[in-house]
């Protein structure tokens, strides 16, 4: 099963079982009352304590229809006080940890300006009333989610798994959202319960999911996965190894999202049951890439790897900025990896790069996007004197001239001395990864640059 699961029904019983099977989160709702056809839709605390007594963690979202089927009446300034109220005393009752979130369901793709706008109030009354015990998040489009955001009204943002909601596509390929809803309605072998699955943004700490005393953070890793999309006209074939001579398990149609895992050549090792293994093979010309990137194949048994060899795979992957309002899913994943979580392509990224590279082989960066944090922190040994192909050369970037104004620097992994200059591998060089030099003290280009230091780690 999925990592991360949200279901709308009372799944006390196969706690220990979903536990087994490899969940990790259950999401479960708040509300004023059950509806008929749900009728244990809201969270219990017995039930509370059963996840828990099963080490799984929880997250909660407040729905009361949410403004479904067009009743964006259900989303204004009063609505949202009592919305607030009831969820606060829900959690209040079940002992819900400080610094863990609770969601509010925006269950409809309002987009219109005029729409925008009547759901404000009822996340500034939520705002007012939740904020700072809990952390406050969305469950809606990618327009919903980038508008409350942008008024610094939400923490999180949930999109919901209709993937045709406005704004929805762009937050994926931005990274701006803290869980995507994937896979929509799913049955369980364990209970025949409905959930949908979940993937968590790598960029973020957590999703505001809590154990029975604190708030907890996400591992790396978990429910965390590239994701595709299915681009042939007529579907595309998952196979069970990655050929054209391995038989057909199902084919997927136009549109589908897919969790990719790796790669074998030309083709993509796929996860169908978001449990992180691979269910087959598809061949990734068509497939788009949507949000993340995958990380490069492990090296053989036996082998061990360095950041550059890192580096090294991902220029050849050839990746650079794309011009305009679209952004690079690696450059944004480079930037994941790094304090503020994912960034447009066009925000600086040779630091994240290096960080990115870093973190494949098992060692910690700096956690910044600041170039120069390499040096200002002291990371890791000094080595400017006798530097060796794959150590981090850190400069400083001034306007014009070495009296210029400091406009930060620039990092990359030292691969050669050319004298005056040094070859840098490294991210964000002419808006792509490539190898370039660097001058030790002068100017380049219209700045001027002066090596730092040289670092090992």
């Amino acid at each position: 099963m999925h990592e991360i699961i949200d279901v709308p029904s009372n799944v006390a019983s196969f706690s220990t079982k979903l536990a087994e099977a490899g969940v990790k989160s259950v999401i479960r709702y708040y509300n004023h009352r059950n509806s008929e056809q749900l009728p244990s839709k809201a969270l219990t605390r017995p039930e509370l304590q059963a996840l828990h007594g099963a080490g799984l963690s929880v997250a909660v979202v407040f729905q009361q229809r949410g403004g479904a089927g067009g009743n964006i009446g259900d989303l204004d300034a009063r609505s949202g006080a009592r919305d607030s109220s009831r969820a606060l005393e829900l959690a209040d009752s079940f002992g819900q940890p400080e610094g863990s979130a609770i969601y509010f369901s925006v269950d409809w793709d309002y987009f219109r300006s005029s729409e925008l706008d009547r759901i404000t109030p009822y996340f500034q009354a939520v705002r007012n009333a939740v904020s700072p015990k809990y952390r406050i998040g969305v469950y809606g489009s990618g327009t919903v989610g980038r508008h409350l955001t942008a008024h610094q009204l939400v923490d999180h943002v949930w999109l919901a798994g209709a993937t045709g909601w406005s704004g929805t596509a762009q937050a994926l390929r931005d990274g701006n959202w803290t869980l995507f809803q994937k896979d929509l309605e799913k049955r369980s072998e364990i209970g025949g319960f409905i959930y949908d699955g979940n993937v968590f943004n790598p960029g973020q700490a957590s999703f505001g999911q809590f154990g029975p005393d604190q708030a907890l953070p996400t591992p790396r890793g978990e429910a965390v996965a590239a994701l595709y999309k299915v681009i042939a006209r007529r579907g595309l074939n998952l196979r069970h190894g990655p050929g054209e001579s391995f038989a057909v398990r199902e084919t997927l149609p136009e549109g589908r999202i897919v969790t990719g895992r790796g790669r074998d050549g030309p083709w993509l090792k796929v996860d169908i049951e978001g449990d992180g293994t691979i269910d087959g093979c598809m061949f990734a010309a068509f497939l788009e890439p949507v949000s993340g990137g995958l990380p490069i194949d492990p090296p053989p048994s036996g082998e061990t790897r360095r950041p550059i060899d890192v580096a090294r795979a991902e220029l050849a992957l050839n990746v650079q900025e794309i011009p305009g309002a679209q952004n690079n899913p690696r450059i944004v994943m480079y930037h994941a990896t790094t304090s503020g979580g994912a960034a447009p392509d066009e925000t600086a990224w040779c630091s994240s790069f290096v960080n990115y590279c870093v973190e494949q082989t098992g060692l910690r960066g700096t956690d910044s996007k600041w170039a120069m944090s390499w040096h200002d922190t002291g990371w890791g040994q000094d080595v400017t004197a006798a530097p060796v192909e794959g150590d981090i050369a850190v400069f400083k970037r001034r306007q014009g001239s070495s009296s210029g104004t400091v406009l930060g620097g620039h990092v990359g992994f030292f691969v050669g001395d050319s004298g005056d200059s040094l070859r840098i591998l490294g991210g964000n060089q002419s808006n792509r990864i490539r190898i370039s030099p660097y001058p030790r003290n002068g100017i380049l280009g219209s700045f001027h640059y002066k090596l730092l230091s040289i670092r090992r780690g």
